[in-house]
C-alpha cells in the first residue's frame, strides 16, 4: 500500500541520494528535454483559435443534441431507457470536453495574444454550460502547477483527502464501489476547488438546461421540451461528475514520486483518450512540462519525445493503457 508523504517541513529524501527537498517547497519540474527539441517545443506552444473554437461549437452543439435524443428516446417507449442512459453518457462526455477547454483556456491556450478573447469565448462557450468561471478555474488551477505538491496544491488535497492513490483498480466493481464512495465529497471538493459560490456555478448551468429545453420544446413538444431540460441537468450532476472524477484521479501519484514529471501520468488507453480525456488531455506529462502547448500540438509532441529522447522521456513515462492498471514506467 502507498504511504502519503508528510505536507509539513520536514526535509523529504530527493532519489538517487539527491539533495532533500523540504516538504513544503514545490515539487522540482524534473525534466529536461534535449536541446536539440527547442525548436519543436517552442513550435508546439502556438495556439490556433479558430481550431479552438470549432470544437467548442462541436461539444457544446453535440451535447445539446445527444440530451434532446435522450428525451425522444425516454418520451417514445420506457423500453428505451438503456438507450436514453448511453446517450445521456455521450452528452456528458461532451461537457467534459467543454471543461477540458476552460482548463485549455486557463493556460490562454485558445489565444495566448488576444487574452480577453481567449476568455469571452471560452467563458460562453465552455465555462457556462460546465459551471466554470475561467478567472476562479485558473488562481486553483495554477496553484496546482505552480504550487505542485506543496499544501498550496489544490489536487493534492483532493488526492488527500479522497485518498485517491488507493482507489480499487483490481476490478470494474471495485473501482465503482470506491468512486460511488468518494463520490459527494469529490463534488462538494469540486465545488470549493472552483473558488466560485455555488449561484455562479448553478446559475448559467440552469440557464444552459433552459435553453436545451427551449429547443427540445421546439423539437419534441412541451413534454419534450421539459424533459430535455431535465435530462442536462442528469447528465451535468449525476453522469459528468463520474467522468471526472475518474479523469482526474488518473492524473498523479504523489506519494512515491519528488518531481513533477515522476508523479504525473500520462494515460494511453482509448477508452481513456476517448471518453475521460477528451482533446489530448490524456498526455499530461508533456501539459505539466510545458503548460502552454494547447490541446492540438500536445499529442505530437509527446510522440516527438519519445522518438527524440528514449531514455530520459520514454523510459521514464509514467503511464496507464487501462483505467484498471496502475501506472508502470516505460513506453516502447
Amino acid at each position: 500500500m502507498l504511504e502519503v508523504q508528510p505536507l509539513g517541513d520536514a526535509p523529504v529524501p530527493d532519489r538517487e541520494g539527491s539533495a532533500p527537498r523540504a516538504a513544503g517547497r514545490p515539487y522540482p519540474k524534473g525534466y529536461t528535454a534535449p536541446p536539440g527539441m527547442r525548436a519543436a517545443i517552442a513550435d508546439a506552444h502556438r495556439t490556433r483559435l479558430p481550431l479552438t473554437f470549432a470544437l467548442a461549437v462541436i461539444d457544446l452543439a453535440s451535447a445539446v443534441t445527444a440530451t434532446i435524443l435522450a428525451a425522444w428516446a425516454l418520451l417514445l417507449s420506457p423500453l428505451l431507457v438503456p438507450v436514453s442512459a448511453v446517450l445521456l453518457v455521450v452528452a456528458a462526455r461532451q461537457m467534459r470536453g467543454l471543461e477540458c477547454l476552460v482548463h485549455e483556456a486557463s493556460h490562454f491556450n485558445w489565444s495566448r495574444r488576444r487574452r480577453r478573447l481567449n476568455d469571452g469565448l471560452a467563458a460562453v462557450l465552455a465555462g457556462g454550460p460546465t459551471g466554470a468561471t475561467i478567472a476562479s478555474y485558473r488562481t486553483s488551477h495554477l496553484l496546482h502547477h505552480g504550487r505542485f505538491g506543496t499544501p498550496d496544491d489544490p489536487d493534492r488535497e483532493r488526492y488527500e483527502e479522497l485518498d485517491l492513490e488507493r482507489v480499487d483498480r483490481r476490478s470494474a466493481w471495485g473501482l465503482l464501489r470506491d468512486v460511488i464512495v468518494r463520490l459527494p465529497r469529490y463534488e462538494a471538493g469540486w465545488f470549493a476547488a472552483m473558488k466560485a459560490q455555488p449561484h455562479q456555478v448553478l446559475i448559467p448551468v440552469v440557464a444552459t438546461s433552459a435553453a436545451t429545453g427551449v429547443l427540445g420544446h421546439l423539437v419534441l413538444g412541451a413534454a419534450g421540451g421539459v424533459l430535455s431540460g431535465v435530462c442536462w441537468l442528469a447528465g451535468f450532476f449525476l453522469v459528468l461528475p463520474v467522468l471526472r472524477f475518474l479523469g482526474e484521479a488518473d492524473e498523479h501519484v504523489y506519494s512515491d514520486s519528488d518531481t513533477v514529471f515522476d508523479a504525473t501520468i500520462t494515460n494511453l488507453g482509448r477508452w481513456q483518450r476517448l471518453l475521460l480525456h477528451p482533446h489530448n488531455d490524456g498526455y499530461h506529462t508533456v501539459h505539466h512540462m510545458w503548460p502552454g502547448v494547447p490541446h492540438h500540438s500536445i499529442r505530437k509532441l509527446h510522440y516527438l519525445l519519445l522518438a527524440g529522447d528514449p531514455d530520459g522521456y520514454a523510459r521514464r513515462l509514467r503511464h496507464r493503457t487501462r483505467l484498471l492498471e496502475p501506472p508502470r514506467h516505460g513506453v516502447g
